[in-house]
């Protein structure tokens, strides 16, 4: 089984994407939107491989410790949330179905691997660079996103698909992860801003300390000093009992897993009533690609079952999605760092 390419109009994939988030649309064509949806999807394996070739070769001359990079195609329900957040999005532009990420060890890292990946011979047009650390998001979030349209001589069926690139360090993984953790677990919508207020406020003051840990702007709306922010921080970590809780996240998660020792695109299910993590692995994203599909459209009414397709190293898969292992051990050690912190020992 080959690459998949794009076959169907882009007006015929926006109109898929109006349909699948419509709450008039009938059984019928839902079940076709989301058929279009599937191959659209699939049409980004080809450029987003290319992506993420590029992306890992340029990560070894910047952390030759343990960086990784990982690459993912979004997931319906995210699709869908993305859709109904923005109501003039089309389907066809969103920017982020195919997605590849780099995490290395620091913030200094980060912007040495942003200016080495858009250096060189590139023929792919970057379209979009948003920098999350200069300006980080109210919520918290800190990453650089580079928005590439695919371009080649060789491969011009390809041409035009939009692929993102994630730049995070270590600390900032941490904190996105334990995002996506928390939602994950207790079925808020903090990584869409509409979690509960207490927890919101509780991770944009993370993301304010790693701010000040790694020397870059603080969260809007919160403390600019140590001083100000720590006992605010202790304040709303002992209330929400955060250590315990996602303490116990981890301690109650169980694994089927069928991993495969040269496979590096894996299946993962969260099943969060039951604690459990399943995992299937592959060795070509192409043979992955149709059981991912089945199963996202098998639960795709079940919020308590999340399905990803993730194409990582074997050994570096928990490290590059630690959400869908309940794994929150950096993120804990970096909270007990700050809750036991005196003003000027950042």
């Amino acid at each position: 089984m080959g690459w998949s390419a794009r076959t169907t109009s882009l007006n015929k994939i926006n109109a898929a994407g109006k349909a699948f988030v419509s709450e008039w649309s009938s059984t019928e064509d839902l079940e076709k939107a989301i058929h279009i949806i599937h191959e659209w999807r699939a049409a980004h394996g080809f450029p987003l491989n290319t992506m993420q070739m590029r992306l890992r070769n340029k990560v070894k001359e910047v952390d030759r410790r343990k960086p990784f990079v990982s690459q993912r195609i979004k997931r319906l329900p995210a699709i869908k949330n993305k859709l109904k957040r923005f109501d003039t999005m089309r389907l066809s532009v969103m920017q982020d179905i195919g997605g590849c990420r780099a995490v290395v060890a620091s913030n200094r890292q980060v912007t040495q691997l942003r200016m080495l990946y858009k250096s060189g011979r590139i023929r792919h047009k970057l379209e979009r660079e948003k920098d999350y650390i200069s300006e980080p998001k109210k919520d918290g979030y800190r990453s650089i996103h580079l928005v590439y349209r695919y371009h080649s001589d060789q491969s011009p069926q390809y041409n035009g698909q939009r692929i993102e690139i994630q730049l995070r360090s270590r600390l900032q993984h941490a904190w996105a992860t334990a995002v996506e953790t928390v939602d994950s677990f207790t079925h808020q919508g903090l990584k869409i801003s509409s979690g509960e207020e207490e927890f919101e406020r509780f991770f944009a003051l993370m993301g304010s300390w790693i701010a000040l840990r790694e020397g870059t702007p603080v969260v809007p709306n919160t403390p600019e000093t140590h001083r100000e922010l720590i006992p605010e921080l202790r304040y709303l970590s002992n209330k929400l009992n955060v250590v315990d809780r996602m303490g116990a996240f981890t301690a109650s998660a169980r694994y089927l897993d069928r991993k495969n020792a040269n496979a590096e695109h894996h299946i993962i299910i969260l099943d969060v009533d039951k604690s459990l993590i399943q995992i299937t692995s592959f060795r070509r994203i192409e043979d992955a690609l149709p059981k991912y599909t089945y199963l996202e459209d098998r639960y795709r009414d079940n919020r308590s079952i999340d399905v990803l397709l993730a194409s990582v190293h074997n050994a570096k898969l928990r490290r590059a999605y630690p959400n869908y292992f309940a794994d929150t051990k950096i993120f804990l050690n970096e909270l007990e760092r700050a809750l036991n912190s005196r003003p000027g020992s950042i």
